[in-house]
């Protein structure tokens, strides 16, 4: 049973979801410290000539990501972040090929308003294993509640969901103590980016998936 663990990033890239087709058990690290130097209030979108982040706002608080609330209140005189977010999408993304097969359900979501931002993250991701047809239990950290940190926790997440086996991301060499792994099988995703047309030239990898979503109607094959 394979075990693999990620942060609830706010629309994730097609990485994140590469983790979901290759386990059989996904925890949301919901409970892990919120840092705002990472993807899980932000990402990125293509645009003319390049990308730009998508951010949403959040108090920046020392807690865990689960409590993590969004700034709803702006200037009255100022469109709502929300609207402002997708209309960026709507700009940039109207002249793909499955635009319209799915921005609907996307801006629905966006619609609404969510106070807290794991809230708002998790539609985003639910949504777009439903599209991506991911068959996968997905779990949360949170249900555990462990008062263990770091590499201890991710290693009693793996072993209180059954797994006998951790997903680990490519970059886990810099943060884990791999010795901690004794009975659990470490497994490294080994992901290449792929490419595909985009709506501009040149293309740029590591968007939001749904960068794939609006160009192939899918993820790439």
């Amino acid at each position: 049973m394979i075990v693999a663990i990620h942060q609830p990033n706010h629309l994730p890239y097609l990485g994140f979801f590469d983790k979901m087709l290759n386990s059989d058990i996904f925890v949301i690290h919901d409970d892990a410290q919120f840092t705002d130097s990472e993807y899980i209030h932000r990402n990125k979108i293509r645009i003319h000539g390049g990308w730009k982040w998508i951010t949403v706002p959040v108090f920046k608080e020392k807690m865990p990501i689960n409590e993590i609330k969004i700034k709803n209140q702006t200037d009255k005189n100022a469109a709502a972040w929300n609207k402002v977010h997708f209309r960026e999408i709507h700009a940039n993304y109207k002249k793909t090929p499955y635009y319209d097969t799915y921005s609907d359900e996307l801006e629905k979501i966006y619609s609404k308003e969510y106070n807290l931002l794991i809230d708002l993250n998790m539609k985003i991701i639910e949504y777009l294993v439903e599209v991506f047809d991911i068959d996968v239990e997905i779990r949360y950290s949170s249900e555990l509640k462990l008062e263990s940190c770091s590499t201890e926790k991710l290693v009693e997440i793996v072993k209180a969901f059954g797994g006998d086996a951790y997903l680990a991301g490519a970059g886990g060499h810099n943060y884990m103590d791999e010795s901690l792994f004794t009975d659990i099988k470490l497994v490294f995703q080994e992901y290449k980016h792929p490419s595909y047309k985009q709506r501009y030239p040149d293309f740029i990898p590591n968007m939001a998936a749904i960068d794939a979503l609006f160009n192939l109607g899918g993820l790439p094959s």
